[in-house]
């Protein structure tokens, strides 16, 4: 079974399958990212809504050509910057993207805190998470600087020092987050490490994607 695993940069496309390997599924993978590194990424994501729906829809297009029906969309910003469950109807595919693991947390928690790559990000964790929780909140802090950090593979350690991890991980405490969700898929390279400086659950929204992938491959 093929997978094409769309994200941002070719290094989160590639941390998207090599989660999948990680994971065991015994599924062919193509990879797409959508641009050449973060800020061209992010920069992508600002564009108007027509231009970039028809750029992932030409994607799409040209990998259902090669008989791809299942995407994993590794990467929380540009999911939030483009409406995958609209293009996926008008392609004839299925997607599976980070947004609907965020109504599956809306059910089991009422404030979260999002550690994500840029305010793009944020906005459509908390669309999708209060339209299952009206009444709950999304404390959200983005930070381009930190993933263009992981691209450079600096050490997780590092990361988590330079740009004051512990200090955010305190203040979603404070602020009375229950958990920290990783809104961006770069961010699981420093998931142990930032792990080790709060006691509030650091939590991967891709093991909830991976469930949903396998229950609802097109075969």
């Amino acid at each position: 079974m093929k997978i094409a695993v769309i994200a941002g940069t070719p290094v989160d496309t590639q941390m998207g399958v090599d989660y999948l390997r990680k994971r065991g599924a015994a599924l062919e993978t193509v990879s797409l990212p959508c641009a050449s590194d973060p800020r061209a990424c992010h920069l992508f994501q600002v564009k108007n809504p027509e231009e970039k729906t028809a750029a992932m829809q030409k994607k799409v297009l040209a990998a259902r050509e090669q008989g791809i029906r299942n995407f994993f969309v590794y990467c929380n910003s540009l999911s939030s910057a483009v409406d995958f469950d609209t293009l996926s109807q008008n392609c004839g595919v299925k997607t599976v993207t980070p947004m609907s693991a965020y109504e599956k947390l809306a059910a089991h928690y009422q404030t979260l805190g999002v550690l994500a790559a840029n305010s793009q990000s944020t906005k459509g964790i908390e669309d999708r998470f209060t339209s299952v929780n009206p009444s709950g909140y999304i404390i959200g802090i983005g930070d381009l600087r930190l993933t263009e950090a992981v691209e450079r593979q600096e050490p997780p350690a590092e990361i988590v020092k330079t740009f004051r991890l512990q200090s955010v991980c305190d203040f979603f405490k404070g602020s009375g987050c229950e958990a920290i969700i990783l809104g961006c898929t770069h961010f699981p390279y420093f998931k142990e490490e930032l792990s080790q400086v709060t006691d509030l659950p650091v939590l991967d929204p891709a093991d909830i994607m991976y469930d949903e992938l396998l229950a609802n491959l097109d075969r």
